[in-house]
């Protein structure tokens, strides 16, 4: 074979061989470019629902639905109830109790912009309010779960115009740092910690206007574990109750 046929073949498998590397680039290229486009949309995951074993009829309580993806803000939740009344939208809302004692399931939907969704349900006791004596100096501890998210309900029976104090013991408080987000539907919640969301005690003031009030605190830690205590209220006059306002009833405890 001339030695000018050698050179000619030898560039030719130049050739051959860039092409074949070029190719291969090419091929993995294209298949990372198909294995990073966006999968089919899957239904979201809802993670865990918050609520209350039982609450007391014609009482407001907050219900929680958690999904695995909460920075999705394209999910839509739709809640729904056999009785009882539900106010606000998004992933909390405000449930208010019939006033039939029973078991009450509520569902709540997790609907992403594909219209995929998932369904989570609860069922809670509506009992009666078991409190017959007003508390002239109520003060309250809410004793928050151990492990993982949870949520506990106090009751308490008091006088209008009274002040109540509230306390939130969280485990392991002092080794983790805990968020506390105060909240209620009538009275006056007041303390120190509550703007920047450290106050784990705080007071409340009720409404000179007897009827049924819930106070709310949510509790996050680092971790992104949520547990919440509520307590229902029921602000009575004392002469309604056979008791006789002492002229204390009233008085803040120093």
């Amino acid at each position: 074979m001339l030695p000018e046929e050698l050179e000619g073949r030898g560039k030719i498998y130049k050739y051959l061989a860039f092409t074949t590397k070029f190719c291969a680039g090419l091929s993995v290229v294209i298949l990372s470019l198909f294995s990073c486009a966006p999968t089919q949309d899957q239904a979201p995951v809802i993670r865990e629902m918050l609520y209350p074993s039982e609450v007391p009829a014609f009482f407001d309580t907050i219900l929680i639905c958690r999904v695995a993806d909460p920075g999705n803000n394209d999910l839509v939740f739709t809640w729904s109830s056999e009785s009882g009344t539900i106010r606000g939208e998004g992933d909390t809302i405000t449930w208010n109790t019939p006033p039939e004692y029973g078991t009450y399931e509520i569902d709540v939907k997790a609907i992403n912009a594909s219209g995929q969704e998932s369904l989570r349900q609860a069922g809670i006791d509506v009992v009666p309010f078991y409190r017959k004596q007003v508390d002239p100096d109520p003060e309250i501890n809410l004793k928050l779960p151990i492990i993982g998210s949870g949520m506990v309900g106090e009751q308490s029976l008091v006088g209008p115009l009274t002040n109540a104090e509230i306390s939130c013991d969280v485990p392991l408080a002092n080794v983790t740092d805990y968020k506390y987000e105060w909240s209620c539907n009538g009275g006056r919640i007041w303390g120190a910690g509550l703007k920047n969301g450290t106050a784990s005690r705080i007071g409340w003031f009720a409404p000179g206007v007897p009827g049924n009030y819930t106070v709310t605190v949510k509790v996050i830690n680092g971790w992104s574990d949520i547990k919440v205590g509520t307590v229902y209220f029921k602000v009575q006059n004392p002469a309604c109750c056979g008791q006789q306002d002492s002229g204390e009833l009233y008085r803040w405890k120093e």
